[in-house]
């Protein structure tokens, strides 16, 4: 387990995998989790790619393979060879020493009174995409981009109950003056009290922001959390050239902000939207060396 080893080291995460199936021809709006069954040998490469750069944990194409997410392109039906095929196609390039992780993402619709959906139909969403994960051997889970503590936290409860190992990740705007808030208001301050007492493996951000804003959010998270910290920034903010989105941090930005990252004893480090294995294998170069 993940947990028992994770106080030993800091972990390499994997990097993108929308962005990089976006730039491989992915039509935008089409759900990047078919393309597991579609073009297996692309979501494998892009796999293979940060093993050898260097990563740690690999994860799951399988960010929005829930079926609420999946019945908006009438692929509700595939649910279960979708996810089955992104642990296989994981699972077939990983080293022996490599960790294997599945993305898990929000449904997609606000929960009440927010919005309609119901937490029992929420709950009931999350169970059967982490059964269908379980079922092909996965015990850790990432669950990624969340925006509400209330979301996640039914997700955990899930996971949890199930035997399987949470690293909850939530993604920050910046509000000024400091200060970070998801797209709900909370702070890490707030994330931080809800989970406290929640046994997860690991709490942290990812998307949102690049690495320079990384590094003051994981600090604010280290005020009042003691446990692993797990961080995965964007490329940068992105912006429009040509018609094309792209990302303003380098390679090298990602490896001078490192030490301050250290410095607020991050456990697990990797890349969100707009990264690849170049961003990877600078942080494998200075985390195993």
């Amino acid at each position: 387990m993940l947990s028992e080893i994770l106080y030993q080291r800091v972990f390499v995460f994997d990097g993108a995998m929308g962005t990089r199936l976006q730039a491989a021809g992915l039509p935008a709006g089409f759900p990047p989790d078919e393309w597991n069954l579609s073009h297996p040998n692309i979501v494998a490469g892009i796999h293979q790619s940060y093993v050898r750069a260097g990563s740690d944990i690999i994860q799951t194409n399988t960010f929005g393979a829930n079926r609420l997410r999946l019945q908006r392109n009438d692929l509700e039906g595939k649910i279960t060879d979708i996810n089955r095929q992104a642990v296989h196609l994981a699972r077939s390039i990983i080293e022996e020493n490599t960790i294997l992780c599945a993305s898990i993402g929000p449904l997609g619709d606000f929960i009440e009174p927010l919005g309609n959906l119901t937490r029992e139909k929420a709950r009931d969403a999350f169970r059967e995409q982490v059964d269908i994960l379980q079922g092909e051997g996965i015990t850790l889970f990432h669950l990624e981009t969340f925006n509400s503590t209330v979301e996640s936290s039914i997700a955990s409860e899930v996971i949890l109950k199930s035997g399987g190992e949470v690293i909850a990740s939530f993604t920050f705007e910046p509000r000024g003056n400091g200060t970070f808030t998801t797209l709900m208001g909370e702070t890490p301050g707030t994330i931080v009290s809800v989970f406290k007492d929640i046994p997860i493996t690991a709490l942290g951000a990812n998307c949102g922001t690049g690495i320079r804003e990384m590094t003051q959010i994981v600090k604010i998270f280290r005020e009042s959390y003691s446990g692993p910290i797990s961080c995965k920034p964007n490329a940068g903010l992105p912006r429009m050239e040509n018609d094309h989105v792209v990302y303003t941090e380098s390679p090298e930005d990602f490896s001078s902000q490192l030490p301050l990252l250290l410095k607020s004893r991050v456990s697990i480090i990797g890349g969100c939207c707009g990264t690849d294995e170049r961003y990877i294998r600078n942080i494998a170069d200075v985390i195993h060396q």
